[in-house]
């Protein structure tokens, strides 16, 4: 029964496989993100990406490298036509990959082969997991429900991992943005361009914050390859998740339109972040109380009911034992 159980699961995910690869490019489509202009800013963004200093040495063994790279690429776009999303779910991962900080233009169908692989790895472990179980071999219908809880968890991982770094690193930027902000003032007061103003506080930022200086030198680079300023900006507000770096994509941008001072107004975004940032730790702070009561109730109270009323008890029991004799 158990290999019988076993060669079912196999062939099942051998054809769902087959299934999925002659199905996916009728029903799923690649996203139509790569636009021109996105292969015209790849060059400026990777060279944004890089330090100054970097200079690139090519080998004679580097076109096996680059041969197998473009392999591996190849399979991984390959695999992520796999994936049963929608165009707007892709669009939502890509936008997540980005405000984690994978800004390559293969990053999708890498994350996305990625998700499979970790479904398929997850089906095939829960599936030989539920084969060594007696209770459930015996039942073929459990171990298929196994492996397609598997298929499931191991689908949601990837994308979990992605939020929580995505999470992470929108802290580490809102924590540095308000000193980077106070830099682009001191720059805009003393008769830079914002361009030349950008382009300095990235340079500068880079050893405090290498993610928020990214950031600054994608703007910086696709300004720099012909784009418009306030096109540019208008994108990245729509595509940013931070509200101080949103708030002066808008600054910048009504500058340009009302010739309103940007200077004042980085600042008063600089101040409001700070403020904002002293609310946050307040209110984390205040749920301190709420968050220890269950810690406290599990390992700090038995014991001290232990120390308060043990010797109580135990003097109970003895003169209760005296009182039988």
């Amino acid at each position: 029964m158990t290999m019988s159980a076993s060669m079912l699961v196999i062939v099942g995910l051998i054809s769902s496989g087959v299934l999925l690869t002659f199905l996916s490019p009728l029903v799923f489509r690649e996203t139509k993100r790569s636009r021109s202009l996105d292969r015209r800013l790849g060059v400026a963004r990777r060279q944004a990406g890089m330090p100054a200093t970097k200079i690139t040495r090519w080998r004679v063994g580097d076109t096996a490298g680059m041969s197998l790279r473009a392999l591996g690429l190849s399979l991984a776009r390959l695999g992520s036509m796999l994936i049963p999303i929608s165009g707007k779910e892709r669009d939502k991962i890509a936008r997540l990959l980005l405000n984690a900080g994978f800004d390559r233009q293969d990053a999708l169908s890498l994350f996305l082969s990625v998700k499979l692989g970790c479904a398929l790895i997850f089906a095939s472990l829960a599936a030989t997991v539920a084969l060594q179980l007696e209770i459930v071999s015996e039942n073929t219908l459990l171990v298929v429900v196994a492996g397609a809880l598997g298929l499931v968890v191991g689908g949601i991982s990837p994308e979990y991992v992605l939020r929580k770094l995505a999470a992470h690193r929108q802290r580490k930027m809102e924590a540095a943005l308000p000193h980077a902000l106070d830099l682009l003032v001191m720059c805009l007061e003393t008769g830079l361009t914002f361009e030349r103003a950008l382009a300095i506080v990235a340079e500068e930022l880079r050893v405090i914050e290498k993610n928020l200086a990214n950031e600054f030198r994608i703007i910086d680079a696709e300004m720099r390859v012909g784009r418009d300023r306030r096109s540019v900006l208008q994108d990245y507000y729509q595509g940013c998740e931070m509200d101080g770096l949103r708030d002066l994509s808008m600054a910048v941008i009504q500058g340009d339109r009302y010739g309103t001072p940007v200077a004042q107004a980085t600042r008063n975004i600089a101040e409001g972040e700070r403020v904002q940032r002293a609310a946050r730790i307040t209110a984390q702070a205040a749920r301190l109380p709420a968050l220890m009561t269950l810690p406290m109730l599990l390992f700090v109270v038995p014991g001290t009911m232990v120390l308060v009323a043990g010797p109580a008890f135990l003097n109970a029991l003895t003169a209760l034992s005296g009182l039988g004799k």
